[in-house]
């Protein structure tokens, strides 16, 4: 990559990345994975409901995330900019589903991206690295697992009572 030193600040930001953040090896594990991937305005990162294996840092620029409704209109969910340290895509890390979301670039942007197979390889030859990131990515998971179920049960009191009245 262009500018090592610049990537591997930058994966020191990003939050999935935090426990293994000041270990400079561990860092350089991290960044040997990474590949560079670039996208104009307008383009197309993710379509919902692909299939795909990456994981994409957003090391400058910004995306917007869409999500269909069942009527098949979009609707914004996010906007991430590269100064937020965000990052997408990190499911794919995990497991082998249809993508979730449509990720557009808003500006001409550029992406560190991780390919699970390069994840996995990771993980098994340095579970001391692999493992903190799971562990991470499992929080985000169990973080969005809860806000589903409140949000359901919100929804749910809000069904309940409309049939009341």
């Amino acid at each position: 990559m262009k500018d090592r030193t610049a990537t591997i600040d930058k994966l020191k930001q990003i939050p999935i990345f935090e426990e293994i953040r000041d270990d400079p090896a561990s860092i350089e594990e991290l960044h040997r994975i990474c590949h560079l991937k670039k996208s104009r305005a307008g383009e197309l990162i993710i379509s919902e409901g692909d299939m795909g294996s990456e994981m994409y840092i957003v090391n400058s620029g910004a995306v917007e995330i869409k999500k269909r409704t069942r009527a098949g209109d979009d609707y914004t969910v996010v906007l991430l900019k590269a100064e937020y340290n965000v990052f997408f895509g990190e499911l794919a890390l995990i497991d082998d589903d249809k993508r979730s979301a449509t990720v557009v670039a808003t500006e001409d942007s550029e992406f560190l991206v991780i390919t699970k197979a390069d994840f996995m390889k990771l993980g098994d030859d340095h579970p001391a690295i692999g493992l903190p990131i799971t562990r991470a990515i499992a929080k985000i998971l169990s973080s969005r697992l809860r806000k589903t179920t409140a949000d359901m049960l919100t929804i749910f009191d809000a069904l309940v009572s409309e049939i009341q009245d």
